[in-house]
């Protein structure tokens, strides 16, 4: 595609179907027939057409390869999605700048990307454009104007994302208090375990102190019961002994 292409070129390749002849072309681009030449010198140093004589007094009007590769890639670049620049465009459109010249600039483009973005907007319904006399007025149209008040909208991609993360927050949202409650409950348990094993440590030194204070009862009642043993043992030994004698004397 050439360079150096404009809008007021690009819009008028667009015009030029397989009868066209240059005899009639103003009549198709609403300028005067000087105008028209104009426009058609222009698109043949820029290698998009040629002229052929059909017949006396006739020149048809040929589009070259590379035209018709400028008209794939216009076709092409009129179907992807609205962008940052197409944004900058139509906010200059709603300042007020619609020559092509003042549009350009304001923007810093070269001319022949401003005609790709205009003929995309354009198809898009964005803006419109009236050929008149060799020049090119664009206006906004509802929905550009529209868009413009709205402001830039969110790429399609990042739509898809931001629908896509919101089940995930919504996840992570009942998920944390969740996990803030296990956490609560693991701190309490770890804070609890060093209770118990004071607790069980105590109740380990219980059983111990019992455990000497009724070995020391029972040697104290094992000793009481000898002792009793004992003393009974006297008593009865005394008794006999006494019986013993007693009948000794009667005899």
């Amino acid at each position: 595609m050439a360079e150096d292409l404009n809008f007021v070129d690009l819009v008028s390749l667009m015009r030029i179907q397989p009868d066209t002849i240059v005899e009639k072309f103003g009549g198709l681009i609403n300028s005067s027939f000087f105008d028209a030449s104009n426009i058609l010198g222009s698109l043949m140093q820029k290698g998009m057409i040629n002229f052929t004589n059909s017949s006396v007094g006739q020149n048809a009007i040929t589009i070259t390869d590379l035209g018709k590769q400028t008209i794939k890639e216009c076709e092409e670049r009129a179907k992807s999605d609205f962008d940052a620049l197409d944004f900058a465009i139509i906010t200059q459109l709603s300042g007020g700048k619609r020559g092509l010249t003042d549009l350009g600039s304001s923007v810093n483009v070269r001319q022949r990307d401003l005609a790709l973005h205009l003929y995309k907007l354009s198809e898009q319904q964005y803006v419109s454009y009236d050929m008149r006399n060799g020049s090119i007025d664009i206006s906004l149209t509802e929905k550009g104007f529209l868009q413009v008040k709205s402001g830039m909208p969110k790429p399609q991609q990042a739509q898809v994302q931001e629908v896509q993360q919101q089940p995930q927050a919504a996840q992570e949202s009942v998920a944390q208090p969740a996990q803030a409650h296990a956490e609560a409950q693991q701190a309490q348990m770890q804070a609890a375990q060093p209770q118990a094993e004071g607790a069980g440590a105590a109740s380990a030194q219980e059983p111990s102190t019992d455990m000497k204070e009724l070995e020391e009862r029972m040697l104290r009642a094992k000793k009481r019961s000898t002792y009793m043993v004992i003393g009974v043992a006297a008593v009865i030994i005394i008794f006999v002994l006494a019986l013993i004698l007693i009948e000794m004397k009667v005899i």
